[in-house]
């Protein structure tokens, strides 16, 4: 009977567990998965930072683009995608140069050449609904 009794308390206990770990994050919001492509004057940009600031308010998305131009927006370090709703869409180019400790250069950086309409002053606004979201930036410029 005492074996039984303890079996059963085990089972509860994994059951439990497994009850768990099938909720997930409660906490977070409605999100929309959203990916697309980067591209200046028809070629694809790799490294451009994509960030979706969410116009309510809220915890922005980010991502870097690959060497075609592709970009798949993070919430947060375990969950893809941006709060469903409108957001404000800056892509910047630019970054610093970098060196190591010893002076040796890492990262000869590169100059932002994006106009400010995409980044520092962005007019990118952007709609995210709950489901799967194809949006593309064709930036033309010099």
């Amino acid at each position: 009977m005492i074996q039984f009794s303890q079996c059963s308390q085990c089972l509860a206990i994994v059951m439990f567990g497994f009850a768990l770990v099938g909720c997930g994050d409660s906490n977070t919001p409605p999100l929309g998965e959203v990916q697309g492509q980067v591209t200046f004057n028809d070629a694809p940009v790799d490294g451009c930072n994509v960030v979706f600031v969410p116009l309510e308010g809220g915890r922005s998305s980010s991502a870097v683009t690959d060497s075609d131009g592709r970009y798949v927006l993070k919430f947060n370090a375990t969950s893809a995608g941006a709060l469903v709703g409108e957001h404000k869409v800056q892509l910047t180019t630019g970054r610093d140069r970098v060196a190591s400790d010893e002076g040796a250069l890492r990262d000869a950086g590169r100059k932002e050449f994006f106009p400010k309409e995409y980044n520092s002053e962005t007019t990118q606004i952007v709609e995210v609904s709950g489901r799967k979201n194809v949006i593309d930036f064709h930036v033309v410029g010099k």
